[in-house]
Parts: structure tokens; C-alpha cells; sequence
């Protein structure tokens, strides 16, 4: 369908007829016949049939021109035709013949392109320009009006960087385009530079994470959901479902229904009425959000695509270890199959989700069929919004998190991630869920990858055998020299690992900060970190030298040290994990102070084993061998020897 979009370009060279009849998103119908979906001439771009994130509302899958000015007209008014035009022109180059050196955005990105040019149609409005050729030599007075968000505070470097970027893409085709810049807005200048400057003064945008304290309440209270009121709150439902159809079946209205049936039926299981009931009910699904997206670090979207059956099981390589892993899809560079290793708790939130949704997927399958039958009997008109509507239903009729829209006559898709965002707040103001203000945790979707990154790369048996089957290698750092552009036995979630890494650099810096940075005593690794030491006290700039040096090891934690070897070639390939012992005299080991309560926890054992009255002589005699080793450490780390 791509070639049928674009093959009329240039379109400066078709008269208006020609031009306004273009298609700008076509799909398939039932029949495997094209629909038209949305024309040039149209005041609505609906692009529904190319963007298939599920938790996207149908609205934000497309462009209306029908936009206020600042003097109270419309874009659509015949004030502004010529505008218009050009607009719809220049953001349709985008797609169709591409800046040169770019690939082809997708049609969603073609979105975000709309709505950085409307922000600056408006401004262009209000200082009398009505031509894009109007913005040269003025493109610096712009600058300051795209830092001001809709609020009138100081929009994201994202979205600044998007308006600016818009003038620039209005000069680079200007080559295809009646109207464009002739002239590139900021000679001097790039779309970054302009951005820090205004951006200076402290402004740092970043993507916050939960709070240690904050995410244990919210898993511990999540799990009390999935674990021991799923059961109960979904007989209840069932109960009340089937009262409801006995209800209609009667003739009864639904006010009846819900009076003199569904709320008797809900007290009897122990809620105080039908409201209740849905109440928890929600909560129920929000704590199986949470389980999910806590323990797998995926985007909302990835969340949203989904089903049932996404549970899948294997075993690791040595064949010693369960695993379970959960599929969907990912969506950032292309949509493509993918899955995730995750704990077994996922498996039950998912398959409380699966209970959860089968009224809704029910309810999709008979709307499936009466969809169908509707295409063969309705005008071209009305077949696009029932095109539209039965491809949403295939898309999501086998998916977990459906819902009901109220304001759209009941109907059934794919929770959208605003709904989920409001709900994930609820779910904290209800179960009390405080951040350290005492306030309810303003809980949000985007939280949850960087709240697993934090603990993945802070655990200090994380990338020993956790992110081995994650990510199908031994540790992060090696995966990330695979990921450069190899192949894998599963495709890998760069962004995810990528973000892991960032934190786990960060950490390793800090880690290796406060061992070169100052004295501590050490009971293994002094051999070279005295060197480093003398090194970076003698350094012009220390912060600098320490992240140099960082980057030239790897640190994998064991619990009871920091190991800098790898899994082949130098030191013990991560053996050390179970054998506390083999660190102590091990070169690519580091024993520190925070190791001291494990080691004097590893002397407090070997002691208690050597009272056992029927140990055996070889038994004994090695665990003489590390209890010595353990006092010898402890005493290094006390400052004893």
C-alpha cells in the first residue's frame, strides 16, 4: 500500500482536483478489497491501519486540520486555504519522499511532526505570517516561543526539540515544496545547541523511577491481590454476571437488575454493594499491571499487545532451571515478536488477567461476527468507521487488559495508556502507597522500565544469572558487545538493556569512587587498586580518571565481593558465587567494608558446623580451611592486620 500512497509525488505538480482526491491511508477490508481510508482533501488523517500499538486511543492515531487560531478562526476556514495546503503538503513530504538521508518516519511519528507544526502555524498566525517563506529571517524569534509549554511553563527538551526541528525540516525540502524555508532558519546554530541554551539554568528532564521503599508497598500490595483476593473477587464477579443474564432474560430492567440482584449478590460474598465490587475489581487488574510490568521492565505499549497463552516455558542451558518466560511484541523500531524472562509470580498475574478478560473477549468474538455482517449491507461512508472498528476487534480480541469506554456506548478495547496511567494512581491512593511528601505515589506506566533497570543492575547477583537467560548471555557487558548489530537465539530488547547498562555504569563508578578515592582497607584486590589509588590522588581532574578506569573493567557482584574477571578466560567464571572461599586469594577479586557482614555471617556458620559431633574428618578440615580464610578477611576489614 506504501508504492499506492506515494506513487503521485511530487504532488506540487497535480492540480487541486487531483490533489484533494489522494489517498493518505488506505486498508483492507473484510473482503481483502482496499477501503480508502482518509483522502488529501479530508479535514481528518486517520491512520489507523498503520499504527498498531493497542494501548493508543483511536484518536491519537490521527491528524485534524480543523485547528483554533489565536484569532478564533479555523485552519479549515477558507481565511487560511492556502496555509492549509501547504501544511498538509510539507507534512506529507515527510512521509511520502523523505529528507534526504532519512528513512521514512512511520505514520506515528508523522503525528508528533503535526504537532510541532501546528505550535508554530499558531505563532505564525498571531505575528501576521501566512506563507511558511514568511519565517525567513525570522526563524530566531521562534526559539523562545517553542520552549513555553501549553501551560506556560517550560515544555521538555523532547517536545523543544521537535518545534525546532520542524523549522529545519521546512528548509531541507524545500526542494519539493511550493512553500518552505529558503534559507535555513539558524546558519550558525543546530537544533541541540538551540536546546541547551534554552534549556540552561538547572532544567534536567529525566524519567523517574520508584522509590526503593515506594516499590516494595506497591509489590507487596499488588501481591496480596493476585495471590489472595483474585479467587474470591472473580467468583464474585461470575456470580454477579450470571444473575445479570437471568435478569435480562426476564425482561428486567437494568436499574432492577442492579437494585434487587447484583448488590444483594455482591454483599453476600462479602462487598458492600455492586460499586464495590468493580472497585476492587479494577484494583484486581491494576495489581496485575503492577506484577507484570514490575518484574519485566517492558513499555506500556508491550504491556497492551498481550494475550492469552503469552506464557511460555524452558529450561536454562545447562538444563538445571526452570524458566518462564512471557511474549508479546515490541514496537520502538518495528513490530516484532519478542519475550522476557520473568519470575513465576508474572505467570499468575497473567492468568488471573486471562480469567479477568474472558467476559470481554467474549463480548469481542459476537461483535467480531456482527461486524462482518454489517460491512455487506452499509454505505462506503459508514464501511470506514466499521473497517476501523473490526480491525480493533481482530487486533484485540485475544488480549488481557480489555476494559470498557462508558462514553462510547460500553465498548470494549484495549485500555489506553492515559486509562491505565489514572488507574495506577488510584490503585496508590487507595492501598496508601506514600511517597516521602506522606502523599499517595504519583504512579505512572513509564516508571516501571527504569525501576527495573535500578534493580536488575544494582542487584548484586543480577547479571550473574539472572540477566544470563534474560538477555541469552553471560553477563550485561558481554550482551551489549553481541547486540552491536549480531543475532541472537530470541531478538533482544536493546532499550531495555541499554537502560540496564546506564544504571550499571553508574553504579560501578560509584562503587570504584569510594575504593580508589580514599583509604578503606581491603581484604583482596589491594595489588592493583593501590596503584589506582596513587593514581588518581596525583590527577588533575579525579571524577574524570575514576570513570576512565571503570570503563576498563567489569564488576559482578557475588555477595560476598566485587569480581572484575569474566566468565572465560580470566578468573573463576563466576564459580565464586557458591565457593565464598575462592575470593580470598583470587586476583580479580575485591573484598570491602560493605562484605563485612557476610563474611563474619560465612564464620559464624563454619564455627556452627564444627561443633556438629557427626562431621566427618574431610568435612572438618575444609571447613577449618575457610573459617581461616573468613577471620583472616574479617580482620583485614577491621583494620586488625
Amino acid at each position: 500500500m506504501i508504492s499506492q500512497l506515494a506513487k503521485a509525488w511530487p504532488i506540487t505538480t497535480l492540480d487541486s482536483p487531483e490533489k484533494c482526491r489522494l489517498p493518505v491511508s488506505i486498508a483492507i477490508d473484510a473482503n481483502g478489497s482496499q477501503l480508502v481510508i482518509s483522502r488529501f482533501e479530508d479535514v481528518v488523517w486517520d491512520f489507523w491501519p498503520y499504527i498498531p500499538q493497542e494501548n493508543l486511543a483511536l484518536h491519537s492515531k490521527r491528524i485534524s486540520w480543523e485547528i483554533t487560531l489565536p484569532d478564533g478562526s479555523r485552519l479549515t476556514d477558507p481565511l487560511h486555504a492556502e496555509l492549509l495546503e501547504n501544511a498538509k503538503e510539507f507534512i506529507w513530504s515527510l512521509w511520502v519522499d523523505p529528507i534526504d538521508g532519512r528513512k521514512r518516519p512511520s505514520m506515528l511519528t508523522l503525528i508528533i511532526k503535526c504537532k510541532s507544526t501546528i505550535h508554530l502555524l499558531r505563532w505564525m498566525i498571531s505575528q501576521g505570517m501566512t506563507r511558511f517563506a514568511h519565517l525567513n529571517g525570522r526563524s530566531l524569534d521562534y526559539i523562545p516561543v517553542a520552549k513555553i509549554s501549553s501551560k506556560n511553563g517550560l515544555a521538555g527538551e523532547t517536545t523543544i526539540r521537535h518545534r525546532l526541528q520542524t523549522l529545519e525540516d521546512l528548509y531541507l525540502q524545500r526542494e519539493k515544496l511550493k512553500d518552505a524555508l529558503s534559507a535555513h532558519p539558524w546558519p550558525e546554530q543546530t537544533v541541540t545547541s538551540l536546546a541547551g541554551i534554552i534549556l540552561s539554568g538547572g532544567y534536567i528532564l529525566g524519567t523517574e523511577r520508584i522509590l526503593d521503599r515506594v516499590a516494595k508497598d506497591l509489590a507487596q500490595a499488588a501481591l496480596e491481590y493476585v495471590e489472595n483476593k483474585a479467587k474470591r473477587l472473580l467468583d464474585t464477579r461470575d456470580a454477579v454476571m450470571a444473575v445479570e443474564d437471568a435478569g435480562r432474560l426476564r425482561g428486567l430492567t437494568t436499574s432492577h437488575i442492579s437494585t434487587f440482584y447484583v448488590s444483594p449478590v455482591a454483599r453476600d460474598y462479602g462487598f458492600n454493594g455492586a460499586r464495590a465490587l468493580n472497585d476492587e475489581l479494577r484494583h484486581l487488574r491494576n495489581a496485575c499491571y503492577i506484577i507484570i510490568n514490575l518484574f519485566s521492565g517492558i513499555r506500556n505499549s508491550e504491556m497492551m499487545s498481550l494475550a492469552i497463552n503469552c506464557i511460555s516455558h524452558g529450561k536454562s542451558y545447562d538444563g538445571s532451571t526452570d524458566l518462564t518466560w512471557i511474549c508479546g511484541a515490541i514496537y520502538k523500531t518495528g513490530q516484532r515478536t519478542h519475550k522476557w524472562l520473568v519470575p513465576s509470580v508474572v505467570e499468575k498475574a497473567v492468568s488471573v488477567m486471562e480469567r479477568y478478560s474472558e467476559p470481554f473477549r467474549a463480548k469481542l468474538l459476537a461483535e467480531e461476527l456482527m461486524l462482518v455482517k454489517s460491512l455487506d449491507v452499509t454505505d462506503q461512508e459508514k464501511k470506514k468507521s466499521l473497517a476501523c472498528r473490526l480491525a480493533t476487534v481482530r487486533h484485540q480480541k485475544n488480549s488481557l487488559f480489555l476494559g470498557e469506554r462508558p462514553r462510547d456506548h460500553r465498548q470494549i478495547e484495549v485500555s489506553s495508556n492515559a486509562a491505565i496511567n489514572y488507574q495506577l494512581k488510584q490503585f496508590c491512593q487507595k492501598l496508601n502507597i506514600c511517597g516521602d511528601d506522606g502523599k499517595p505515589w504519583i504512579l505512572a506506566s513509564h516508571q516501571f522500565r527504569p525501576t527495573y533497570a535500578y534493580f536488575i543492575a544494582s542487584s548484586q547477583l543480577g547479571d550473574l544469572q539472572y540477566l544470563r537467560e534474560h538477555f541469552g548471555h553471560w553477563s550485561v557487558d558481554m550482551t551489549l558487545l553481541y547486540a552491536q548489530g549480531a543475532t541472537d537465539q530470541f531478538e533482544i530488547d536493546n532499550g531495555l538493556l541499554d537502560e540496564i547498562m546506564d544504571v550499571k555504569r553508574e553504579k560501578q563508578e560509584t562503587i570504584l569512587h569510594a575504593y580508589v578515592d580514599n583509604d578503606v582497607p581491603l581484604a583482596n584486590g589491594e595489588h592493583w587498586l593501590g596503584d589506582w589509588r596513587r593514581t588518581v590522588r596525583t590527577a588533575a581532574n579525579k571524577d574524570e580518571l575514576i570513570r576512565e578506569l571503570s570503563g576498563t573493567i567489569t564488576l559482578n557482584g557475588t555477595g560476598h565481593s566485587w569480581c572484575v574477571g569474566s566468565a572465560k578466560g580470566t578468573g573463576c567464571g563466576g564459580l565464586c558465587v557458591f565457593e565464598a572461599d575462592m575470593c580470598v586469594d583470587c586476583n580479580y577479586g575485591i573484598i570491602g567494608p560493605e562484605h563485612l557482614p557476610v563474611w563474619r555471617e560465612i564464620a559464624w556458620q563454619q564455627t556452627e558446623a564444627l561443633s556438629m559431633p557427626d562431621m566427618g574428618t574431610p568435612a572438618k578440615v575444609r571447613t577449618q580451611r575457610i573459617l581461616e580464610k573468613t577471620q583472616k578477611v574479617i580482620a583485614k576489614l577491621e583494620g586488625n592486620l
